[in-house]
């Protein structure tokens, strides 16, 4: 589940409600302002690529190079690598649109 997840990375409690769809954070002002940030990012997945900018890290960003060719192994059937990996080491990961090193298009 997503709220777990955000829940899980960001050390907030989180809470969301379906009328009015309301998303909930309690804790601290970083845990709050991680758990806002992850489920944008979440969010934004669903509709297309994501796009960082570069006040996005708050040390908690590393980013990798997956060739176009090595995509779908790392995404795995329906996903299930990926979240696999997010599942075992505490994480959230997104393809991103945009190289924050250098500010360009990827």
């Amino acid at each position: 589940r997503v709220k777990d997840k955000i829940a899980r990375v960001s050390g907030a409690e989180v809470e969301i409600t379906d009328r009015p769809c309301l998303l909930e954070l309690r804790g601290s002002r970083l845990q709050r302002k991680k758990a806002h940030k992850y489920a944008l990012g979440i969010m934004a997945q669903r509709t297309g690529p994501v796009t960082l900018q570069e006040d996005y890290t708050d040390g908690d960003l590393t980013m990798l190079t997956v060739p176009q060719e090595a995509v779908g192994f790392v995404t795995g059937q329906n996903g299930n690598f990926l979240r696999g990996i997010e599942e075992e080491w505490h994480s959230i990961m997104f393809f991103v649109d945009v190289d924050i090193a250098r500010g360009s298009r990827k």
